[in-house]
């Protein structure tokens, strides 16, 4: 009886379900982290995702928007995040400034601002980008919460984008 020769298996395949690397190239990469798909039982699956990337950097990296709308989508969130409003974005008149005094750490320009680009956009584009762009949750996601088509998401997405690259301008 004659034996087979095993082929040997290539460096680079993976030897496990959950085998996603060196765990030395695992500690130096930045952003990733490891997730149980099935409940955390021996042997599971793994799955490795990116925790520092928002929804616009994988859409951008998909090509499903262009550079004028990532670009739009990133003075959005430059001026969101001007406002220092990290919580709400509702006015607070429990406060009356009368000497000037540093007051509630709000710029309070920039946000007027960003309540001027909100109503410039409308108000389906405005709810669209601030659920993408500023809370970081996906299109998808956006269009199943509004009883929407999947992909229905993406494109009032783009379209929202490019409705503010136009009123900021952005070529």
């Amino acid at each position: 009886m004659v034996k087979k020769k095993r082929k040997p298996k290539p460096l680079n395949e993976p030897k496990g379900r959950a085998d996603h690397g060196t765990n030395e190239s695992m500690s130096q990469a930045e952003g990733l982290k490891l997730e149980t798909v099935d409940g955390g039982r021996a042997g599971a699956l793994k799955r490795v995702y990116v925790s520092q990337q928002t929804p616009m950097d994988r859409y951008a990296q998909r090509g499903l928007i262009n550079d004028r709308q990532k670009r739009a989508a990133h003075a959005l969130f430059v001026l969101y995040d001007q406002t220092r409003q990290a919580g709400r974005l509702t006015a607070d008149y429990t406060k009356l400034r009368v000497d000037g005094g540093a007051g509630s750490g709000v710029n309070d320009y920039a946000l007027a601002d960003f309540f001027k680009l909100q109503k410039a956009i409308g108000q389906e584009a405005a709810s669209v980008t601030r659920a993408v762009v500023i809370e970081c949750e996906s299109a998808s996601n956006w269009a199943k919460r509004f009883r929407l088509p999947k992909r229905m998401g993406i494109e009032k997405l783009r379209l929202a984008l490019d409705k503010l690259a136009d009123v900021l301008r952005i070529w």
